[in-house]
């Protein structure tokens, strides 16, 4: 007898989401931004591809995610619930131009030699997490965030106050002083003379 193949569903492809993960207090403490690039990452997830499903701003924007900070934030907390677990670690941070990538930990992983991506059984890190307390808590614990790099703007950068001695009195760099004059105000003396 010749096995048959199941039918293609026609609705589509669709993603899995246990009670047991949505019921879990790991969960129940995600803000809507988590949830949302949760489930954005998860439709990513094929039978054979965890561990390498990366998480770009660019692929992002379709799925209502159009800041950076807002994405490093849900992944970083999906990482510290136990929802995910980068397997590369990408980016700036490793001074390339690879993304980072991602597992799910309530799915196994299959060796993936391409992307570096070491096989394992399913972890499930969600789970240890017995109450929505210890779940923020963990958020809370997590070590501070580094200062983001501050842009100097044109002005502050400049090598003429960089030469200027310190001074308590800004009246005594009236005379030298690196901004420029305003245009408005030499069109306000013209117009202001008599003919």
């Amino acid at each position: 007898m010749a096995r048959t193949k199941a039918p293609a569903d026609p609705r589509g492809g669709h993603v899995r989401l246990y009670w047991a993960l949505l019921d879990s207090p790991a969960w129940r403490v995600l803000t809507h931004a988590d949830v949302r690039v949760y489930l954005s990452l998860r439709r990513k997830l094929g039978r054979t591809n965890n561990g390498d499903i990366n998480a770009t701003l660019a692929e992002l924007k379709h799925a209502g995610i159009s800041s950076s900070s807002t994405l490093a934030s849900a992944l970083r907390r999906l990482e510290l619930l136990g929802f995910i677990e980068k397997t590369r670690q990408g980016g700036i941070a490793n001074g390339g131009k690879l993304c980072s990538l991602y597992r799910f930990t309530d799915e196994p992983t299959f060796e993936l030699k391409k992307a570096g991506v070491l096989a394992g059984a399913a972890t499930n890190d969600w789970q240890r997490f017995t109450s929505m307390a210890e779940a923020r808590a963990a958020l809370r614990s997590e070590p501070p965030k580094i200062a983001s790099k501050v842009r100097l703007s044109n002005r502050s950068a400049s090598t003429i106050e960089a030469e200027r001695p310190f001074s308590d009195s800004t009246i005594e760099h009236v005379a030298d002083s690196p901004v420029r004059p305003s245009k408005r105000t030499k069109k306000a003396s013209i117009i202001s003379e008599p003919a």
